[in-house]
């Protein structure tokens, strides 16, 4: 219903708007809005239709004041983007209680990503090593989607997990990634050992920040 005011009232409007800069020829003007309202032109007077345009205005800015137009203009404005990082682990080492910091998109936060992970794990298909999501000295580790069909348990597991900000929500601001090794010993990572960092849509509003003391 509400949808269906809102049209009629914008016709209303630009047929308004249109034959005003077509013509200042009331008599045109007059005989067009009556057709379209469907009036006969002797029971309708000049201050009749005044009345009604203006009333149709202000029911018109109503509706549009509490449309999901109105709300989505004030969301945060996203940006699309297609970046994708591949970050080759073979060979680098993490100390014990360390971290490799691989990805930072301040002063943006990251509205639509992912990262895929290939990490060393048990025969439980579990990894003792972290990937860290969030905004710089608010990171945490996240819960990783186990992908069976290209892992091998006991050797090598791939893992995926979503990257989405919610500011003021669970998931807060995103903007920092990082691989963290939270065991007693330092580890070398084999062969296969890879993250790969997609980020699909960003958005402003991020605050700059440190990483330096994300080693507990």
């Amino acid at each position: 219903m509400t949808s269906h005011r809102c049209l009629v009232t914008l016709r209303l409007i630009l047929l308004l708007i249109f034959n005003l800069t077509r013509t200042f020829n009331k008599n045109v003007f007059s005989y067009n809005l009556m057709r379209y309202l469907n009036i006969n032109k002797r029971k309708i007077s000049p201050i009749m239709i005044a009345s009604m345009i203006f009333a149709a205005t202000l029911a018109f800015a109503s509706i549009i004041g509490s449309s999901p137009l109105a709300v989505y203009a004030q969301s945060p404005q996203k940006t699309v983007v297609r970046d994708s990082q591949t970050i080759l682990l073979e060979g680098k080492t993490i100390p014990s209680k360390g971290f490799i910091h691989v990805y930072d998109s301040t002063p943006y936060m990251v509205m639509s990503g992912h990262v895929a992970a290939n990490l060393p794990c048990d025969v439980n298909a579990k990894t003792p090593y972290n990937v860290l999501i969030g905004q710089a000295q608010n990171v945490k580790p996240a819960e990783l989607e186990y992908i069976k069909e290209l892992s091998t348990p006991g050797k090598m597991c791939i893992y995926h997990v979503d990257v989405n900000s919610e500011p003021g929500g669970k998931a807060g601001i995103v903007t920092d990634i990082a691989l963290q090794n939270p065991t007693a010993t330092d580890v070398k990572f084999p062969p296969m050992s890879t993250l790969v960092i997609g980020v699909d849509e960003i958005a402003p509003g991020a605050e700059g920040g440190s990483m330096t003391n994300m080693t507990k």
